[in-house]
């Protein structure tokens, strides 16, 4: 297993793999070509539990388990970025004071919400019976996927996580990460390339958001981006045509 893969997977999840020497954020960056493989992992999981769970449970229940699998396989990393993200953005202040905002780890009433309404638009997602399983394997593909392509050549911190990964993060990676989101989205049929091209367009549209209301694309954007896009991904997959 290459050494940037396992950094990925170390990063992206619970799943901790012995490096030596212990990678730092410009070793993310140089990873962030596995990010998708590791969101296929990922999704595989959720995929064998809905597979387990949805014939012989409430739909509703089975939903609400499998996103809880997703949250623990993940270790919620992103759960806290787009809180920060929610509190920050939606507050009517200056950047610099919005910026403050991202730092302070209290939980607001716009990031409760935020996180309320994030986590029940998955779990309804998934308890309807029109989305395919492969969309459980998309959405967190395509969620860092969009990470990467989101982060590179954003406006970054002068110092933080984002600017660690921003430094190792080049040109080949970004290319790998759209190539493997884009074939995942092949797969899916042409429900699964719709849903792509929404996500992208809605995270492109959040990155431009944060850029002028904070000024910058830190670590908390990035993850919060990766959230979006897996909703924005189940939500097109639930659709009934």
């Amino acid at each position: 297993m290459p050494r940037s893969f396992k950094t990925a997977l170390g990063f992206l999840t619970i799943f901790r793999v012995p490096l030596d020497p212990s990678p730092d954020m410009s070793d993310v960056g140089k990873s962030a070509w596995a990010f998708p493989l590791v969101g296929g992992i990922i999704g595989l999981i959720l995929m064998v539990f809905g597979v387990v769970l949805s014939p012989n449970l409430p739909a509703p229940l089975a939903a609400m388990l499998i996103v809880a699998v997703w949250v623990v396989a993940t270790g919620g990393l992103h759960l806290d970025g787009w809180a920060d993200c929610c509190d920050a953005l939606a507050a009517s202040l200056p950047p610099e004071r919005r910026r403050e905002i991202l730092k302070d780890s209290r939980l607001g009433t716009f990031g409760a919400a935020g996180l309320i309404l994030l986590l029940g638009s998955k779990t309804a997602a998934i308890a309807n019976e029109t989305l395919p399983l492969t969309f459980l394997v998309l959405a967190p593909v395509w969620g860092r996927a969009m990470m990467v392509l989101v982060a590179h050549k954003s406006m970054q911190p002068d110092q933080g996580m984002a600017a660690g990964f921003n430094m190792g993060l080049d040109r080949r990676s970004v290319t790998w990460a759209a190539v493997i989101g884009i074939v995942s989205a092949l797969i899916a049929g042409w429900q699964g390339i719709l849903a792509a091209v929404a996500a992208y367009a809605i995270a492109m549209g959040f990155r431009r958001l944060a850029l002028s209301r904070l000024q910058v694309v830190n670590g908390d954007v990035i993850g919060a981006v990766c959230e979006l896009s897996e909703t924005v991904v189940l939500v097109i997959g639930s659709l009934k045509w």
